[in-house]
């Protein structure tokens, strides 16, 4: 009885590790790579608000433009070290920010704003 159940226990074993792990290894893998730019873009809108309690606090809005790409953000910091990059920043100025390109085999498929610097 027991040589049985060690029997069927094998076989299950055995059909679990079949070809199709091999299969799959086999297929061409897409090679994606990303790039990455700092570049100047341009603020389109602002909304920054700064208020002092027991620490400085930020809340914004901001909008930016580069190249035909837009990137929106809205967000909050605190702390005394913390404050945005732009804060002193107006509408029609210029930040600081990275541009990511995604490549699928060589090929770019994607480009984006990914954050202000």
């Amino acid at each position: 009885m027991k040589k049985i159940l060690c029997l069927i226990i094998i076989c299950i074993f055995l059909v679990g590790c079949s070809n199709d792990v091999l299969d799959k290894s086999s297929e061409p893998q897409e090679e994606i790579t990303y790039t990455h730019e700092d570049v100047d873009a341009t603020i389109t809108y602002i909304d920054m608000r700064k208020w002092f309690a027991y620490v400085p606090r930020w809340q914004w809005e901001i909008k930016v433009e580069y190249d035909g790409l837009t990137y929106e953000e809205d967000d909050y910091a605190s702390g005394m070290m913390n404050g945005p990059s732009f804060a002193d920043s107006q509408k029609g100025d210029y930040v600081t920010v990275e541009v990511t390109e995604k490549y699928v085999n060589g090929e770019l498929v994607d480009r984006f704003i990914s954050e202000i610097r």
